[in-house]
């Protein structure tokens, strides 16, 4: 049976490669494995989830809104002002705000939405990519294009630095900040540019926040404090949509270490939001009401929060003491410098019995170079005694003779 050959571009997952790599490294007998390959929270955000899940246990027999619930849209409201309170009441969050299953199904489905929208369309996908960036790219039916992010650019790629020809026939963007993997974080500055380049070329900028409450020292600056920021010096005019050509995605899965909860918000640009309700309204996956009021609770609860960006911000000084790195503003990814990030990670498998994810998976070759290369990313998900010993092996193997450069 014939199936569509554009999925093929799937089989060069990270995970599948990385299995590959590894299929033939024998780490150590009776050492216990440890993982530092997958950015999935192992640690519980604390009780509020359980007590809530209790507490909205019940209207499983009825199917979930698409809108989703006023309760939900009150607590994304409240976050909101909290979290960048320029952009408090910025816009109608029942018309343009809805709630998602987790953010890599919707990130997907942007694509669709602009597919046919222009001739020899280009997909802008920030490079190291998430998965989801390049299937939502791979939806729009244009051709995929990296954004490099490297050192030198605090680990933000940057949109502005590409030809004229090239963004004019752009349709879609994916940028995130903080980047997925590094850490870095766009400027107010840098985001503002961004959107601006999306108005001027009449693409959808999709910006993935899904670490905007992971942070070291200070909160990111995020797309709607941006827009708001843009909005004022435009004269606030209430004809004018604050967030068109604009998109953000927001996830608790990171937030509050909730990952299986699958729920987050999307909000942005009125026309793409209403068009986004029609495609999920007949075939995408919903957020059940009890989960949806259960991640209210969360998104009204900040406390939670700095519990766990305090976990991550010890995990990182550990990592500072096993292997004198400097910490990412956000995030909770290691991106170590090495000489040879594939080497590196089979030789951690081999002698550590530590599993970590090769760079050079995460990324494509663009411009003629591989940005990824030459990084490992260590995963600093898990409690701190495994994340110590975990460090302790790695730093084992990172000696003068491995290391590469920053």
């Amino acid at each position: 049976m014939k199936l569509n050959p554009d999925y093929r571009l799937f089989d060069g997952n990270m995970f599948v490669q990385m299995r590959a790599l590894l299929a033939d490294a024998a780490p150590p007998a009776g050492r216990d494995l440890l993982d530092m390959s997958i950015g999935e929270p192992q640690i519980a955000g604390g009780d509020l989830l359980m007590r809530s899940m209790s507490t909205h246990n019940e209207g499983w027999q009825f199917y979930p809104k698409a809108t989703g619930h006023p309760r939900f849209t009150m607590a994304v409201e409240s976050y909101i002002a909290r979290r960048w309170p320029t952009a408090a009441g910025l816009v109608d969050l029942e018309k343009q705000m809805l709630p998602v299953p987790g953010t890599r199904e919707p990130l997907g489905l942007m694509g669709g939405l602009v597919k046919g929208t222009k001739d020899n369309a280009a997909a802008l996908v920030a490079n190291p990519y998430y998965h989801a960036w390049r299937a939502g790219a791979l939806a729009s039916g244009a051709e995929i294009l990296y954004l490099n992010a490297h050192a030198g650019s605090g680990f933000v790629p940057d949109l502005g630095a590409q030809p004229e020809d090239v963004l004019a026939r752009t349709s879609i963007v994916y940028l995130c900040s903080p980047t997925n993997p590094q850490g870095g974080v766009m400027s107010i500055a840098q985001i503002k540019a961004a959107i601006k380049l999306a108005r001027q070329h009449d693409f959808l900028l999709v910006m993935d926040e899904c670490y905007c409450d992971i942070w070291r020292d200070a909160p990111p600056a995020g797309a709607l404090e941006a827009a708001a920021t843009l909005h004022a010096e435009e004269g606030g005019d209430a004809a004018q949509d604050p967030l068109r050509n604009l998109v953000v995605l927001n996830s608790l899965s990171k937030r509050s270490s909730a990952a299986g909860l699958r729920a987050g918000f999307v909000i942005g640009d009125a026309s793409v939001m209403a068009l986004y309700l029609k495609v999920i309204a007949n075939t995408g996956s919903l957020v059940p009401t009890p989960l949806l009021l259960a991640a209210a609770d969360l998104y009204d609860d900040d406390s939670h929060v700095a519990a766990i960006r305090a976990h991550y911000d010890h995990s990182f000084a550990l990592a500072v003491r096993h292997l004198s790195v400097t910490p990412p503003p956000g995030g909770f990814f290691l991106w170590l410098p090495v000489a040879d990030d594939r080497q590196f990670v089979w030789r951690l498998m081999q002698e550590q019995a530590v599993r970590a994810m090769p760079g050079s998976f995460m990324a494509e070759v663009s411009d003629g170079i591989n940005p990824g290369a030459g990084y490992v990313r260590l995963a600093l998900v898990h409690d701190h005694e495994r994340t110590e010993e975990s460090l302790a092996r790695v730093a084992a193997l990172y000696d003068a003779d491995s290391r590469g450069a920053a």
